[in-house]
């Protein structure tokens, strides 16, 4: 909450707000710094970094009397760091040293320090706080640091795609270079990171639980967006082979997809018409007038010199559709001119998406349609995207599915993603990758994969190859199909790695930042072995990759529980989303082929071996290992400190409290008798034990292998069970006995 307080200064009344709450840092600073000091403090509040910040204005510094110094002594008090912006003019300013330096000391603050002016520390009065501070970098000594430099090269890559969306957006860090030092330093200690743009989930699942095709579907309807590449620019595309086919083998043969299409015959004047009524509807936020002047000021480039714009007066909406076409077939030529790989492939958009999940349903359902398009379109309607966000990107809202079908023009390319999780001496890891510069994202750290789902590859196929038209006349595709693909083209993790039990896609969400896009959001999760290195496995998987190389120039691993080494680095928003929100599904210390239920809580230490299954609900709470091959019921307790052993089978709702004792081996012994050589597998035998539903285990006892406990069973604290519990018995002691025979608690 803040108000106002007023105070005495040189006989005037004066009046400043007062900051309740936390701030994240204090800023002090003498008044010939103001102007610096006001833009960081902007940089280090703007929403992508959310540090809030607590300053005054300096000419207060001197004399105010006891209320603005307690009002001080309250900001510094109430942030958990404080920084000194060094000028010279600080030497001068008793209050500074005594009363906000002085006193940050004292209160055993965390002192930062930004020499703005060289310092003497000779003769200088902040000398003797020296060993209390922390220097930050400047321009001059982050130079020979190479991820203070590899960040540096990330902000500008943000700055370069704030441009495209937001033609005003004002100065950046790059106007003073020491303003970003200061933030990112800040954000290494607040634990704070950058991903660039918004991400936002519109359907999925809980955290346990994937999606697959019995409850998704991924289906291509009769309908297309299509732009014709204007003709003055097919020729020289064409030389320079953009208009490649996909799946030529016989030069003879027309490609799948081009006979797909002919064959088809999809509708294309529904969604021009969608995009038509788009820029109608929103002409007063899109005048003509402003999208001329837009060319005007954005054409000027040597590679748009054949591009003649017409007169203000002859500007229409399908004369801005040309212009835009025609801008993108320059990009490409200049793009191709310069040796960059790319042709023109089919792509799909996303026309409509019903989520059923979200309604009280029996059956819930995501149904997912799609339509054709290609590769210049997508340039197309991106380019138009930053045209229309750079004027004003109101119009571009999407909250929730029913917000889709409107912008659907402006979504003609589906992607799916994801991390992969690879689990290293117990640990799951995500695998982050930094993307080419060559492609979408490229330059900032992304998930493991990222493929554009893709007609050809991704559809049900008939005995001679071609596509399968279902009988409700939409092309479906695989999800699985596409989850896989992706995984072994871009990371070379062949199928076979993958935990059956611990993969698959969970979400569906949209992307803003330099694009708009909808995401199919996955992950898989890998169990390696223990050596070689983490880094050396999955590198020589994905130097196998064929996608790999061209979109991927490096990787790095993070704890699925801490990614604070990618702090200050720039991060896609999806991939930031996600990786938060992992930690849920993917625990420490699972073993291969578990099968882990939806609302399962497990806490830390506890391990879980392979082949285990536990049902929905249950909570697992600290230092418990449960062995190969248990299976655990729906809505289980296991309190603290408890082995639950191979052979052991809990059923729904049984509760076992701390530091119960369970066994498996009847005669239990280390070596053998015969040779003292230790006991192998063969060597015993397994025994097995059943807790069947609602019987609930006391603290301390002692379950002797091969028995069962049944229904509803009470068993005491530190009981000694050596046989058979009947159903709703309560049993006691050492050997434990039966006090009741009909409990009804």
């Amino acid at each position: 909450m803040e108000n106002k307080q007023a105070f005495k200064f040189n006989g005037k009344k004066i009046e400043l707000e007062i900051i309740d709450g936390k701030r994240d840092v204090f800023i002090s600073y003498k008044r010939d710094k103001v102007q610096f000091v006001s833009r960081l403090a902007a940089e280090l509040n703007d929403r992508n970094h959310n540090i809030s910040t607590w300053f005054d204005m300096d000419e207060l510094h001197e004399d105010v009397g006891k209320d603005y110094t307690r009002r001080i002594h309250k900001g510094i008090e109430s942030s958990a760091f404080f920084l000194l912006i060094y000028s010279k003019e600080v030497e001068n300013s008793d209050f500074i040293i005594n009363e906000e330096l002085g006193h940050a000391v004292k209160k055993g603050k965390r002192i930062l320090f930004y020499p703005h002016e060289p310092i003497d520390l000779k003769t200088s009065r902040i000398a003797k706080y020296v060993e209390k501070i922390q220097w930050l970098d400047t321009k001059e000594t982050a130079v020979y640091q190479r991820d203070i430099q590899e960040a540096i090269h990330d902000e500008k890559k943000k700055a370069q795609l704030s441009a495209l969306t937001n033609k005003s957006h004002g100065f950046t860090v790059f106007d003073d270079q020491n303003i970003f030092l200061i933030r990112i330093a800040l954000q290494k200690l607040l634990r704070r990171y950058t991903p660039f743009g918004n991400y936002m989930k519109l359907c999925g699942t809980d955290r346990n639980e994937v999606l697959t095709n019995n409850n998704m579907q991924l289906r291509v309807i009769n309908k297309s967006l299509i732009m014709e590449v204007p003709q003055e620019y097919y020729k020289k595309l064409e030389e320079n082979h953009f208009f490649k086919k996909a799946n030529e083998d016989d030069k003879n043969k027309i490609p799948e997809v081009e006979r797909h299409l002919s064959e088809r015959k999809p509708d294309n004047e529904e969604l021009i018409n969608a995009l038509r009524s788009f820029l109608n509807t929103h002409q007063d936020i899109y005048p003509l007038k402003k999208l001329h002047d837009w060319f005007l000021a954005n054409t000027k480039d040597i590679k748009y010199a054949t591009i003649t714009l017409p007169a203000p007066e002859c500007m229409n909406i399908d004369t801005f559709l040309i212009l835009v076409q025609k801008m993108v077939a320059c990009s490409f030529i200049d793009d191709l001119l310069h040796k960059k790989t790319m042709f023109n492939g089919t792509e799909l958009g996303v026309y409509e998406i019903t989520d059923t999940r979200t309604t009280n349903v029996e059956d819930p359902f995501i149904d997912v349609q799609l339509y054709y398009s290609d590769y210049f379109t997508f340039k197309c309607m991106t380019e138009m995207y930053h045209i229309l966000c750079s004027i004003d990107a109101t119009p571009f809202v999407i909250e929730s599915v029913a917000d889709i079908k409107p912008l659907a023009p402006f979504l003609c390319s589906l992607g799916l993603g994801g991390f992969i999780a690879a689990y290293h001496k117990g640990v799951p890891n995500l695998m982050w990758t930094k993307r080419s510069e060559k492609i979408s994202s490229g330059d900032m750290w992304h998930f493991s994969y990222d493929e554009t789902v893709s007609l050809l590859k991704d559809s049900a196929k008939d005995k001679n190859n071609h596509i399968v038209i279902s009988s409700d006349g939409t092309v479906h595709l695989d999800i699985n199909q596409i989850l896989f693909r992706a995984i072994e083209e871009e990371v070379g993790a062949k199928r076979q790695l993958v935990s059956e039990e611990n993969h698959g896609v969970f979400e569906i969400g949209i992307i803003k930042s330099e694009r708009l896009e909808i995401e199919i959001l996955s992950y898989t999760a890998l169990h390696l072995p223990d050596e070689p290195s983490l880094y050396e496995q999955m590198k020589n998987m994905h130097d196998a990759a064929s996608d790999g190389y061209l979109e991927i120039s490096k990787i790095h691993f993070t704890p699925v529980y801490d990614l604070h080494t990618l702090i200050s680095n720039l991060l896609t928003p999806e991939s930031y989303d996600i990786a938060k929100r992992l930690g849920e599904r993917l625990i420490a210390n699972v073993g291969k082929g578990v099968t882990i239920g939806k609302g399962v809580i497990i806490e830390a230490d506890s391990t879980i071996g392979n082949n285990v299954t536990i049902g929905d609900y249950c909570k697992i709470h600290h230092n418990v290992h449960i062995d190969n091959g248990v299976t655990i019921g729906k809505y289980c307790k296991i309190q603290n400190n408890n082995s639950i052993y191979e052979g052991v089978t809990l059923e729904d709702g049984v509760f076992v409290g701390t530091n119960v004792s369970f066994t498996n081996d009847m005669y239990p012994r280390a070596i053998r008798r015969s040779d003292g050589l230790q006991v192998q597998k063969d060597d015993w035998e397994l025994k097995t034990t059943r807790v069947c539903n609602g019987a609930s285990i006391g603290a301390g006892a002692v379950i002797r292998c091969g028995i069962t406990i049944g229904e509803w069973a009470m068993i005491g604290c530190g009981a000694v069970v050596l046989h058979d519990v009947p159903a709703r018995a309560t049993i006691v002691g050492n050997p434990a006995r039966i006090i009741c025979i009909d409990n009804n608690y």
